[in-house]
């Protein structure tokens, strides 16, 4: 391998610094052009003012005024006891409500031991008044008082409860009275009562319970006296009342609970007075016919002539 001489060397580096010193030339400040500003960009920034909505017009909508309806403080009072079937009746709930035209104003009282109540310093005005104690009592009253009260009376209202549970029947029966001869439906439903702590008699159906139809009175049946309720609680028969008047009869459910059922008088079928005609018979029933015109028909004159002499006859058709 032979070296190059140093003059060699040098005279090949010559160019390369040349050629940096102009590169360093043109990076001397004054010597480029200044770039162009950036473009102005509209403002993003978010307003917080609210937007006026005073001017548009909104429609009318149906409603009414609510009113606020107070029951005290006022100078009347209501007073008095709840009972039920074994007597006074302690812990039952007494509701009053005062009612001011759709409006009521409500309060609920406890009674004491005694079976008393009090309500004292309610404003006067139109009262709704009720009772009642909850399962597993079962009392309650389904008939509530209602009256005026004066601004400065001082009233006693005695409530009565009712004993509202276990098994139940209701009954209905079309036609309504049956009439006697004439088949009829007889239809009862067999229920479970009780009362809520609202105070509202409810009524649940039995179903698939044993109902068994009997009695003295005059009845025949065209199905079997014993069938099962149905998922309403309701059991069906069809029947014919034998004779007029009051026919009792009575359900037995489950075996063991027996209930008369409400069942109208029976009474006579009215005599059927409408035309009625048989095509394939003979017999046809009608309504008596009263005829006040008589119709004639016109007279036939015959007039015949015989060896010189002539007869007339005339004949009238009814």
């Amino acid at each position: 391998m032979r070296l190059r001489r140093p003059s060699a060397l040098l005279g090949a580096l010559v160019p390369v610094v040349a050629a940096v010193g102009l590169l360093v030339a043109g990076c001397t400040p004054g010597s480029v052009p200044p770039l162009p500003a950036p473009p102005s960009l509209p403002s993003t920034t978010a307003t917080t003012a609210p937007v006026d909505l005073s001017g548009v017009g909104l429609a009318a909508v149906a409603g009414r005024t609510t009113t606020t309806v107070a029951i005290g403080p006022g100078g009347a009072t209501i007073t008095g006891t709840v009972t039920g079937p074994a007597g006074a009746v302690a812990g039952a709930v007494v509701h009053a409500e005062r009612l001011v035209d759709d409006a009521v104003a409500s309060a609920d009282v406890v009674t004491a031991d005694d079976g008393t109540y009090a309500l004292p310093q309610i404003l006067g005005g139109r009262y709704r008044v009720r009772a009642w104690k909850a399962a597993p009592d079962n009392l309650a009253d389904t008939s509530p008082a209602v009256f005026f009260l004066g601004g400065n009376e001082s009233k006693v209202l005695n409530v009565a409860l009712q004993k509202f549970d276990g098994t139940d029947v209701s009954t209905a029966i079309a036609p309504s009275p049956p009439q006697v001869d004439v088949a009829a439906n007889l239809v009862v439903q067999v229920v479970t009562k009780s009362v809520g702590t609202d105070g509202i008699v409810r009524s649940a159906p039995v179903t698939g319970v044993r109902v068994e139809l009997f009695g003295p009175g005059s009845w025949r049946l065209a199905s079997p006296a014993a069938t099962t309720s149905d998922g309403s609680g309701r059991a069906r028969w069809q029947l014919t009342c034998g004779a007029p008047g009051a026919q009792p009869i009575s359900v037995v459910v489950g075996d063991s609970q027996t209930f008369p059922l409400d069942v109208p008088a029976c009474e006579a079928a009215p005599a059927d007075t409408t035309p009625t005609s048989d095509p394939g018979s003979s017999t046809t029933t009608a309504k008596p016919v009263v005829t006040t015109s008589t119709t004639a028909k016109a007279a036939t004159t015959t007039t015949s002539a015989r060896g010189g002499s002539s007869t007339t006859t005339t004949t009238a058709k009814p």
